[in-house]
């Protein structure tokens, strides 16, 4: 088998709009039909473990955004496909982290 290369996929949207939704079903879809290596940044899961205590001001949240592309560009350069599912509501932050 070859090397994986990795990538980041990084879906955003409201609050509800299917995000975790769209990617849960993905996830199973890909663990399903292929062997490879594979990680999940859900935005609820990342505030509760890796940015707890960040308020939902604009600072805040781009702090949040940036803490989460840091790992999923340290996942992607080990070769890891990474699925992000985050509001990422600022275009200027998501500029800067892709």
């Amino acid at each position: 088998m070859a090397e994986q290369k990795g990538a980041t996929v990084w879906f955003t949207g409201l609050s509800g709009s299917g995000k975790t939704t769209i990617n849960n079903a993905l996830i199973a879809r890909l663990r399903k039909d292929y062997d490879i290596k594979l990680e999940v940044l859900d935005g609820d899961i990342v505030r509760t473990n890796l940015t707890k205590g960040l308020t939902f001001s604009k600072e805040d949240r781009d702090t949040n955004v940036r803490r989460i592309g840091f790992v999923a560009n340290l996942l992607t350069r080990n070769g890891v496909l990474v699925l992000v599912a985050a509001i990422s509501p600022f275009l200027a932050i998501r500029d800067v982290v892709r």
